[in-house]
């Protein structure tokens, strides 16, 4: 299948290996998961819904602010983010991070709860192997 008509459920993350937690969580230990995880954003969630997200823009805001970094992670996230569906198409999403200026899109199921996220990475990776496979054919 090519990049084009591949959907989000296809390269997403899903929920079992994303990075997550609670509005009321420091940011300093929210900072911790990221590093250790080795991602640039973590996802805010209040019974499994998405609350928000926090991303290493929303750090550089803090920092420059001057914050604390035991500051609640629910006082600084950006809240109600972007979100898209599983079955939305991937092209959807590059769209919406291009002209946003995105690196993360949250995925969320009909009621809101938190399935999935997609990095510009991830669909990189994408475009990546369909352009190799155009190559070889």
């Amino acid at each position: 299948m090519s990049y084009i008509g591949k959907k989000i459920k296809e390269v997403m993350v899903p929920k079992g290996r994303l990075v997550y937690t609670t509005p009321d969580t420091t940011v300093k230990e929210a900072v911790k998961q990221m590093v250790k995880k080795n991602v640039g954003s973590i996802l805010i969630v209040e019974n499994d819904k998405l609350v928000g997200i926090f991303t290493e823009r929303d750090l550089m805001k803090m920092v420059a602010e001057d914050k604390p970094v035991y500051t609640a992670i629910g006082d600084v996230m950006t809240r109600d983010p972007v979100s898209l569906k599983p079955d939305d198409p991937l092209s959807k999403a590059a769209l919406i991070m291009s002209e946003r200026g995105f690196r993360h899109i949250p995925i969320v199921d009909d009621e809101g709860k938190l399935v999935g996220i997609v990095s510009s990475r991830d669909i990189s990776r994408v475009f990546y192997e369909a352009v190799e496979a155009s190559f070889s054919e």
